[in-house]
């Protein structure tokens, strides 16, 4: 038994098995799955720097950023996670104000937040090659989906409370800190995360913040050298906010480049429209 024990804390071992379950997971069997996970993240009480419990929630994350349509199952995963973990789960490289080591669910949270914090951080800019069907094209479309699904993860964890509104507020900070020359990726995030949380951000609490915001994206709706498709998104984030955040779930924002064509078909056909009755 010493040796499968010892095995379970190898690496490679627990990274594994991790995965395969982290693979298997689905909203219909999260019970199971989600208790076989933090057993696995529990074994971190035989090791005193909370490897196993880290690498379980960076997996989680890693999952959650490339399967978007799954971001609900792993911010319920998440909640878990946080909610079970054991109590003898300590990481002695941490101390919180008190002095103490942080446990369990604690630990697990403040492991959450290096992790998506780190992830943001770094970004996820990448120039688009000229060269479609390549390896690389492949790698940059993939770069920029998994930035877009980060900000919605990070934005499912302020809606399920697992982090607070000062962190979505730092984040939409930085994304909308160039707006005279701003990059598409940002802005594309900066309205993904919005679209995201605005339903529960947009309160009187946060009014004077929230307008600041707007303001801002108001400002590069006239901006000249943007793109003029990227100004329209733009002001479907302004309608978004004005409708109460209705639809928040109806695929608000278009998820596909063949749907954002679409979209901008529909939107053009409404400007006309909008002009000759000006007219």
């Amino acid at each position: 038994d010493g040796d499968v024990a010892e095995d379970e804390m190898d690496e490679k071992v627990f990274r594994r098995r991790i995965i395969a379950l982290l693979n298997k997971l689905t909203p219909d069997n999260i019970d199971v799955v989600s208790d076989d996970l933090i057993a696995w993240g529990d074994k971190s009480a035989q090791e005193t720097d909370g490897r196993i419990l880290r690498t379980l929630i960076e997996l989680v994350v890693d999952k959650a950023v490339d399967e978007p349509k799954w971001i609900k199952a792993y911010t319920e995963l998440c909640l878990r996670i946080i909610s079970k973990t054991s109590d003898s789960v300590k990481d002695h490289n941490l101390r919180m104000v008190n002095g103490e080591y942080p446990s369990g669910g604690h630990l697990a949270r403040k492991y959450l937040l290096q992790k998506c914090q780190g992830d943001f951080e770094r970004g996820w800019k990448v120039t688009m090659p000229e060269a479609k069907q390549t390896d690389e094209f492949y790698e940059a479309v993939k770069i920029k989906r998994r930035g877009l699904g980060l900000v919605e993860f990070i934005g499912e964890l302020y809606i399920a409370d697992v982090l607070t509104v000062d962190i979505i507020k730092s984040c939409l900070r930085r994304l909308l800190s160039n707006i005279k020359t701003p990059e598409d990726e940002v802005l594309q995030s900066m309205m993904k995360l919005l679209a995201t949380v605005g339903k529960k951000m947009d309160v009187p609490a946060n009014k004077d913040e929230m307008d600041l915001y707007f303001s801002r994206i108001r400002s590069m709706t006239t901006n000249d050298s943007l793109d003029s498709r990227v100004r329209m998104l733009l002001m479907n984030s302004m309608e978004l906010r004005q409708r109460k955040w209705q639809g928040r779930d109806s695929q608000e924002a278009p998820q596909t480049i063949a749907q954002l064509h679409e979209e901008l078909e529909r939107q053009k056909i409404a400007l006309a429209n909008a002009k000759r009755l000006d007219a």
